[in-house]
């Protein structure tokens, strides 16, 4: 607690040289002590009620004496504004601030008879019921798409049906949930509900939509375009628990359902807007090609350079920092697979960007398909303006039932990829000379799996989400062992929560 006095003392009708013989009465100016006020409260926007309820000491008088002694809370944005929250000494306000971190709340206690000001100070933190925790996006008993939270501002408080009265229509095949995250300015942060009929941007503090708040909106072309842009894909994602994203500059960049890309410096263009699409060649800016509906780009420093994948050439492709185009790559001798795919047949079936182990800035997987139905794994680090093939793994028949896998999720900290069949967990060591095999009995049937790359990026633990059509959804987070021969994974009694919808997706927010 910081504690601040102001004393007025008003001297008239001073005189450097008087002989004073007039007699006078002297009072001790009444000392006002405040305690019971903590250096920093933490609520929630519409949500909590900020009670304190404070100490305060007198030497002359009675605090309760309200024509002597005035009390005041104010929270102060410095060098902007301030907010009278208060007028009793105990203060019972229902959070109605906007969210942000840096209030200075002041507690003021006010003699009247003297004019002395003794004053409490501490931080309030405003955050939302949304402003922390883990999204999830799936599907409700009716098969349409909602949005769930675990909300972790301060207790773990699950919120249902965010969708269900944010003044969008009912939609239907939920794809992906993001926050954007901060880097570089934060004013451009946007959170994204993605499905397959359309996205939107959504208010931040409140949740609530708008049937305007489209990706079109944002798109400023000099060229016309008979379709729809709906986002599958958006990155940089956050890349830790803080709600960084990779993002080293101000770049963002976007994959439509119709296989447009869309590159952005938010810096240059004033804010999150795009130009034409850039999944097309430098030699040839007409033609568009269909991109594959995943970006590859390193999770820890992104911008603006990525790779992406040609469906209809079965290539990958390059778009160099911030360029508006796209480039073929070249491959070396000696290379562990060649960057199209053409001559070998083989079609992109998966992908995802990890932490992998030996790379501080993160590499990226591909899972392939060639036409006799063998599976492939491709490593590489995909930055845009060097990207370096690092291995070829082919799947070998120890991976039981691969090609029927429902979703796939690959380890960053060790050589394994997660897949999942049913109720059954597959675990895959693609080691080379060292393969090995693991299934896990999860119940109920597997409806996603996520290595966490932002809550716990060092830990890297594994969520499973299961789905039972009497007790609903649940989401369990396992740590994954670091045994070398074998692949053990341990329930956190902790993280598991129940009674959840058909989950399809889970994303880390942690910023405003």
């Amino acid at each position: 607690m910081k504690r601040l006095v102001y004393i007025i003392v008003f001297a008239l009708g001073l005189t450097a040289c008087y002989d004073d013989k007039g007699s006078y009465d002297y009072h001790d100016i009444c000392e006002v002590n405040i305690e019971g006020v903590e250096s920093v409260y933490e609520t929630v926007y519409r949500e909590s009620v900020l009670e304190i309820d404070p100490t305060v000491t007198v030497t002359e008088g009675n605090i309760g004496d309200t024509t002597r002694f005035a009390y005041e809370w104010r929270a102060n944005v410095a060098y902007n504004s301030t907010e009278l929250i208060g007028t009793e000494r105990i203060l019972n306000y229902r959070v109605e601030l906007a969210p942000r971190n840096d209030y200075v709340l002041y507690f003021r206690v006010t003699d009247r008879q003297t004019g002395v000001v003794t004053v409490a100070t501490s931080t309030l933190k405003v955050g939302t019921a949304y402003s922390k925790g883990i999204l999830l996006i799936g599907e409700n008993a009716q098969g349409e798409a909602d949005v769930q939270m675990l909300s972790m501002v301060k207790d773990t408080v699950l919120y249902k049906e965010l969708l269900k009265n944010s003044g969008l229509p009912v939609l239907k095949n939920p794809v992906d949930i993001i926050h954007t995250g901060a880097a570089g300015n934060s004013n451009y942060i946007k959170l994204w509900v993605l499905t397959g009929s359309q996205a939107y941007s959504m208010d931040r503090k409140t949740f609530a939509g708008s049937e305007s708040d489209v990706f079109s909106k944002l798109l400023f072309m000099d060229r016309t375009f008979d379709t729809e842009f709906v986002p599958v894909d958006i990155i940089p994602r956050m890349k830790d628990k803080s709600g960084k994203n990779g993002g080293s500059s101000y770049c963002r960049t976007v994959v439509c359902n119709n296989g447009y890309i869309f590159n952005a410096s938010t810096l240059l263009m004033g804010g999150d807007y795009y130009n034409n699409p850039v999944n097309c060649l430098t030699s040839d800016q007409n033609t568009y090609y269909k991109a594959f509906p995943y970006l590859f780009y390193t999770l820890n420093s992104y911008s603006g350079g990525f790779l992406w994948f040609d469906v209809e050439n079965r290539r990958f492709l390059t778009v160099k920092n911030s360029i508006a185009v796209s480039d073929l790559l070249e491959d070396q001798a000696g290379d562990p697979f060649p960057w199209n795919q053409g001559t070998t047949g083989r079609t992109l079936v998966y992908g995802e960007n990890t932490l992998d182990v030996g790379s501080s800035n993160g590499n990226s997987f591909a899972i392939l398909k060639d036409p006799a139905g063998a599976y492939y794994l491709y490593k590489f680090r995909a930055v845009g303006s060097g990207p370096t093939k690092l291995n070829c793994y082919t799947i070998g028949a120890g991976a039981v039932d691969f090609d029927k896998a429902d979703f796939y999720a690959f380890s960053s900290r060790r050589t394994v990829v997660y897949y999942a069949v049913g109720a059954t967990l597959h675990a895959y060591d693609y080691n080379k000379g060292n393969e090995r095999h693991y299934t896990f009995d999860m119940g109920d049937p597997i409806t996603m799996l996520y290595c966490d790359t932002a809550i716990e990026p060092n830990a890297n633990p594994l969520y499973v989400a299961t789905y039972n059509a009497t007790t609903g959804g649940k989401l369990q987070k396992y740590i994954q062992g670091v045994n070398p021969d074998k692949v053990e994974l341990e329930a956190d009694e902790k993280s598991c929560w129940e009674g959840l919808m058909k989950i399809k997706k889970m994303s880390w927010r942690a910023v405003e």
